[in-house]
């Protein structure tokens, strides 16, 4: 098991972001630069958050808040998605694009597909209901550990073959 933002709490709230292709290392290194200024920044009602964050393969920013230090607000989350759409428009990037899907290819590389395509490979049966993909939509810590990297069959994409 993978451990991510190793210096937040596992219980620490956390966003993942997906870009709609992926960074190239010049691209990362852009990102880690502008999101370790801004975390070190970060705040809420003028008391500091106290966050972590990672680019995970290329293709996922992470970033979490532990909130028993000091609790988020519309504000501050506010200030995180400016920031994630200021980092999008420089790199020419989509971190918003709700329609894209990663999975994981049984040979282990990543690819990111429409939701469309995603349902003509189920239809195919290249993915089914054991591919692993990744749910973007996991609350804090722990989960981005345990529950993130999981089989469709463990994630709301199962609603997409569904309709398929």
């Amino acid at each position: 098991m993978q451990t991510y933002l190793k210096n937040i709490a596992p219980h620490s709230r956390t966003w993942i972001y997906q870009a709609d292709r992926f960074l190239t290392l010049n691209e990362i290194e852009y990102v880690r630069n502008e999101l370790r200024e801004f975390i070190h920044g970060w705040a809420s009602h003028g008391n500091a958050l106290y966050g972590d964050f990672e680019v995970i393969d290329k293709l996922f920013i992470a970033i979490g808040a532990d909130e028993s230090k000091s609790p988020t607000s519309g504000c501050s989350i506010d200030s995180l998605t400016h920031k994630i759409k200021a980092i999008g428009a420089v790199l020419n990037i989509d971190f918003f694009n709700r329609l894209a899907i990663a999975y994981q290819h049984p040979t282990g590389h990543i690819d990111i597909v429409s939701m469309t395509e995603f349902k003509d490979l189920y239809s195919q049966g290249i993915i089914n209901q054991d591919t692993i993909v990744f749910n973007n939509l996991i609350d804090n810590r722990a989960d981005l550990e345990n529950k993130w990297r999981t089989a469709v069959k463990n994630s709301w994409h199962v609603n997409i073959f569904q309709t398929a």
